[in-house]
């Protein structure tokens, strides 16, 4: 049955845009040319309207928040009398090629803005003439159809009762088939779907038949001469005069032009035509979407508003063409500095347009996904500050053009999108304010964190070569004679300006930034030689431990660190003991035993710091072979008020004496800890009860008293 549109005297017309001032001029023509007027301000209230006024006209803007022009033609469309109903999209874009490609997905006119307003009224008449017209073929389209199905042109079947398939010749040069490849059944219907969506399609298409119910299923399909063609599939339940579903009929249409066509409309109406990059309208939707994502899962993300610093001048200067080839060398810098930077995004590559946008002129915005601390946002901040000034040679031109960046944080900063712009954009103009060529945070504060923080990585790097590093002793004491058996190393800062920098404060960084891995080689390479020195001159400290850290165990760098280091020294390597904690030994159990396993081979001493926190078990502290596990400090520390720290620092001790392994209680800082674990079974101690850290001349003090 084909639904008519209703006969009125008056054709009724129904405006849908955002824009109030739009619809009233609109209005106010068609209501000059003879039409009845109903309105609309989105495209949902559009199409609820249509569904109970069924117009005869819909006038309808593109670019509309929410639901976009596009959208809503599509939507009208499924509505019971949409087939007929008469399109006509008004629009600020003039592109001849978009308003073909639009008429192919589904409107009937296309009128660009300015509009005349005399023509419009015009204009309706004319296309209601047409779609009268329209309506009179498609009813007698709608008979011949009928009479192709009975003929199976283009056509599938499916018996209901038996199971039996058939599928027509036409239908089969659609899908792309070849002579050998007819379907001889149902399955043989998805040879040439996409692998990526066949187990999708095939599953929604045989539910559909199961439950005997209508459907219509869009996909692509390879041709043989490797084009790729859209699809649409459709099937139709067929019931008996006792309602019983006794036949499936389905017909495929290639609607390649009309995927085509959408996909052109979108990104004519969400992306920014100079840059490929995002729109405003997109943006802002995106950043709605990511608000909504973030506060669902916790998570926090950064805002980026940049702005580049004098840029009228370059147009003023080489003109309009230039400045926009330089928008474009931009857009596609950000994009790899987006790319480049260590920052964990949901998005992939191809996605990257999701994050960047063009608000407009040289202004330019940024999501950044996944964001654990300020730094890496700050770090991007500052390669994008680094890298834009760059020279740009256009046209001739060598050109050089720095930007200002404001970085507002969800949800610190705002809760809401346009909140969230605003302090981005204020930002970015308190980095204007601050000189240009630089980016701020909203929050003072995090500026002032990141200064820090960036001072102290600076700082860092400087330290090994102006010998600012120092190495203290912590000496470890046998339980049962009480004498000194060895020592940690633990490695010091003495800053010209700050004076002792905590590790606790600099490691981190040092760990983040890479610059750990030369501190560990200066660690063990210094604890090495003054071990050796200590021995050359007739002393006997026992065994020195050094840390290593996860950034360097990770890289599988420990190895040539301490070859090089006892080749270097020639000590003894049975004096040295590589400690790494348990944690890091569980993040890859299996490269962890091999590297274990080589410096076991060199006769070095391995050692499980901060045991007790982890998640190892027996079997893989059997497997990695180790000589000493040391107990986390929280645990002897808090021993005397938990009972539960007690139990784990009893079942620790067993499991060390079960499997030969000596164990080492970190963190003794009474007497009564001392001796609770004593009594229970530890070998070795180590804490501020018996000496804090302390430079090499006071260790050599401490070895010579030999007893506590």
């Amino acid at each position: 049955m084909i639904h008519s549109i209703p006969e009125r005297d008056k054709p009724l017309v129904l405006i849908i845009d955002d824009d109030l001032s739009m619809r009233l001029a609109m209005k106010a023509a068609m209501v000059r040319s003879g039409f009845e007027v109903v309105m609309a301000e989105n495209g949902r209230d559009g199409i609820e309207m249509c569904t109970r006024r069924e117009p005869n006209l819909v006038l309808l803007d593109v670019v509309m928040p929410e639901m976009d022009g596009f959208e809503t033609c599509l939507a009208i469309r499924q509505l019971p009398s949409g087939e007929f109903t008469q399109i006509l999209m008004v629009t600020g874009l003039d592109d001849v090629e978009s308003t073909e490609k639009a008429f192919e997905a589904g409107a009937d006119g296309f009128i660009s803005k300015p509009i005349n307003w005399v023509m419009l009224g015009h204009r309706g008449r004319y296309m209601l003439r047409a779609g009268k017209a329209f309506q009179e073929l498609s009813k007698s389209r709608f008979r011949l159809e009928k009479t192709q199905q009975m003929a199976q042109l283009g056509n599938w079947e499916i018996n209901l009762q038996t199971g039996e398939f058939s599928c027509s010749d036409e239908a089969c040069r659609l899908l792309g088939l070849g002579d050998n490849q007819r379907p001889m059944s149902f399955e043989h219907f998805f040879l040439t779907v996409s692998a990526v969506e066949r187990d999708e399609i095939k599953d929604r298409i045989e539910k559909a038949i199961l439950e005997r119910r209508s459907f219509r299923v869009p996909y692509r399909v390879s041709h043989p001469d490797g084009s790729q063609r859209y699809i649409l599939n459709q099937g139709e339940v067929l019931f008996d005069d006792q309602q019983v579903a006794v036949i499936m009929l389905g017909a495929v249409q290639d609607i390649t032009m009309q995927k085509l066509a959408e996909e052109e409309i979108k990104r004519l109406a969400f992306y920014d035509g100079l840059t490929g990059l995002s729109n405003r309208l997109f943006f802002m939707n995106q950043l709605e979407q990511e608000i909504l994502y973030a506060k669902r899962k916790s998570t926090i993300f950064a805002l980026l508003y940049l702005d580049l610093d004098q840029f009228k001048r370059v147009n003023d200067t080489f003109g309009h063409y230039v400045g926009d080839q330089l928008l474009k060398k931009i857009a596609l810098d950000l994009q790899n500095c987006i790319r480049a930077a260590d920052i964990a995004s949901r998005f992939c590559d191809n996605d990257l347009e999701k994050l960047i946008a063009r608000l407009g002129g040289d202004e330019f915005t940024i999501i950044l996904t996944g964001v654990r601390k300020v730094e890496h946002v700050a770090t991007v901040a500052r390669r994008i500050v680094k890298e834009l000034p760059k020279p740009y040679t256009i046209e001739g031109h060598e050109i050089a053009i720095t930007t200002s960046v404001g970085i507002s944080m969800y949800p610190a900063d705002g809760k809401d999108p346009n909140i969230l712009l605003k302090h981005a954009d204020t930002a970015m103009y308190q980095a204007k304010k601050s000189g240009r060529n630089n980016y701020q945070f909203f929050r003072k504060e995090l500026n002032a964190e990141v200064v820090e923080r960036f001072s102290l990585e600076r700082d860092i790097s400087r330290a090994l070569d102006r010998n600012e590093f120092i190495l203290y002793y912590q000496p470890k004491i046998d339980l049962r004679s009480m004498g000194i058996v060895g020592a940690e190393a633990l490695i010091r800062w003495n800053h010209p300006e700050r004076g002792m920098v905590s590790p606790a404060k600099f490691i981190p960084i040092a760990e983040e930034s890479g610059q750990i891995v030369g501190i560990n080689r200066w660690v063990v390479k210094t604890a090495i030689e003054q071990w050796q020195k200590w021995i050359s001159t007739g002393h006997v400290p026992g065994t020195v431990a050094v840390n290593m850290s996860g950034y360097q165990f990770a890289q599988q760098k420990v190895m040539n660190t301490v070859a090089e280091a006892l080749e270097l020294s020639g000590l003894d390597p049975e004096f040295l003991e590589i400690e790494i904690t348990e944690n890091i030994l569980m993040q890859n159990i299996s490269e962890a035993a091999a590297v274990l396993q080589q410096l076991k081979n060199m006769r070095v001493r391995i050692g499980i710091d901060d045991f007790g926190t982890g998640y190892s078990s027996l079997s893989y502290i059997s497997s990695f072979k180790v000589d000493t596990i040391k107990i986390d400090r929280s645990f002897v520390m808090g021993c005397i008020e938990k009972p539960d720290n007690l139990v784990i620092i009893k079942t620790i001790i067993a499991m060390g004496q079960s499997l030969g392994i000596k164990v080492v209680a970190e963190g003794v800082e009474t007497a009564e800890q001392l001796e609770l674990i004593r009594q229970h079974g530890a070998d070795m101690a180590q804490g501020y009860y018996f000496s804090k850290p302390v430079p090499p001349e006071e260790y050599i003090r401490l070895l010579d008293k030999k007893l506590y």
